[in-house]
């Protein structure tokens, strides 16, 4: 089960920990980094779902645990980072992918959605931080990728100031943590994806008449997948980027650059 192009990636028999990993971009990511011969620690809220991504890797001969656990509560989190450890012996690499929406205008939008969207999207994603760098630093360093947005470069539609919001603030968090732990051994980057056909790419196309008009606004003239996200993330964690730190890939069709 080794994909072309593992070898060059160095990535064989390394721990990699991904949120949000039931579905989409993270079942995606799990899938090619076991692909590439990497041990992969799961975690979602879904537990079903998420056992299934398990599944499917175990199948093609890859290994995998799941562990439920929920980005936005810090004991769950701590817990979830530490039973890695204690399944593996130490974690090399995380994807911190977990993410929610929650459409609404800023004068409408209610303090239930709006506090969901920050704390998964933001304080989840300081939360992995904070235990993946805690045990990194430990073992003597690490690779991290945050999974942010083009909405954290751009305000592309009016309604989702609250996402927006919350992936600037992660893309704000990956800065700041690459800079602060660089020295150390840590690398800290991120992905930017556009449409990607995912279920919350689905979900966007219900919620918002104008979210159908995301292919007209990419070169590509198109929507992404979650492999082709996926294929970014693991460059990242490769050793074989190791000078790139602090930086936002953005995973688009171009979008960012029109």
């Amino acid at each position: 089960m080794t994909a072309p192009a593992a070898p060059l990636l160095g990535l064989a028999d390394r721990v990699l920990l991904i949120t949000g990993a039931s579905s989409g971009i993270g079942r995606a990511t799990a899938l090619e980094a076991a692909a590439c011969g990497m041990k992969v620690v799961l975690a979602a809220r879904n537990a079903e779902a998420g056992e299934e991504t398990a599944r499917l890797i175990r199948r093609t001969g890859g290994e995998a645990v799941f562990k439920r656990a929920d980005v936005s509560v810090a004991d769950e989190v701590e817990r979830l980072v530490s039973s890695a450890v204690a399944e593996y012996g130490q974690v090399d690499c995380a994807f911190n992918n977990a993410g929610v929406s929650g459409p609404g205008l800023i004068g409408q939008i209610d303090e239930e959605t709006f506090d969901r969207v920050m704390g998964v999207n933001t304080r989840g994603l300081w939360l992995c931080l904070k235990y993946e760098i805690g045990h990194m630093l430990d073992q003597g360093g690490g690779t991290i990728v945050n999974n942010t947005s083009v909405h954290a470069l751009r305000t592309v539609f009016a309604g989702v100031g609250a996402y927006a919001a919350s992936k600037h603030a992660a893309l704000a968090l990956t800065r700041a943590a690459a800079v602060e732990y660089a020295a150390q051994g840590l690398r800290i980057n991120a992905v930017a994806p556009g449409p990607i056909s995912t279920e919350m790419y689905t979900r966007s196309l219900q919620d918002r008449s104008d979210a159908g008009r995301w292919p007209s606004l990419i070169p590509q003239g198109r929507v992404g997948t979650p492999r082709e996200v996926a294929s970014v993330v693991l460059s990242l964690l490769s050793p074989a980027t190791g000078y790139v730190n602090g930086q936002v890939i953005g995973v688009d069709g171009g979008f960012l650059a029109t």
